[in-house]
């Protein structure tokens, strides 16, 4: 069973992802609050989870830098999320990132591996963006 924890890392797994897609080593607190909608303290404070949790290392007034664990947990959360994109796209949702954040918090793993079975080898998500391998 996943924990709410759980689901809060992967949503910061998913933002970081997608800082390091767009060249960026370091995710600081005031990035994260504003991609999760949250308070500067309360990404400071999931950002040192992260680095607690041995994903990386959180430089001070600076941010997090993921480790080779958090890259693959990154590349993880953002491929399942991108592969519940591509469901949910098959099946004419139109706002479907935003309906995958939501699914992705509560499914479980048989859920996750038949959107492998069914989408595993797809290369893009419908938004165009690159499903990471993991």
């Amino acid at each position: 069973m996943r924990t709410k924890f759980d689901t809060k890392k992967e949503a910061v797994f998913r933002t970081v992802y997608s800082a390091l897609e767009k060249g960026l080593v370091v995710i600081g607190p005031t990035q994260l609050a504003e991609e999760l909608g949250v308070s500067k303290s309360t990404a400071h404070k999931m950002l040192n989870e992260l680095s607690e949790a041995g994903y990386g290392i959180y430089v001070p007034k600076k941010g997090l830098v993921l480790n080779e664990k958090g890259e693959i947990k990154a590349k993880e959360a953002t491929r399942v999320h991108r592969l519940i994109e591509c469901l949910l796209a098959e099946l004419g949702v139109e706002d479907f990132c935003e309906e995958a954040i939501k699914i992705s918090m509560v499914a479980g793993t048989s859920f996750f591996e038949a959107l492998e079975a069914r989408y595993g080898d797809r290369k893009y998500c419908p938004c165009g963006k690159r499903i990471p391998e993991v």
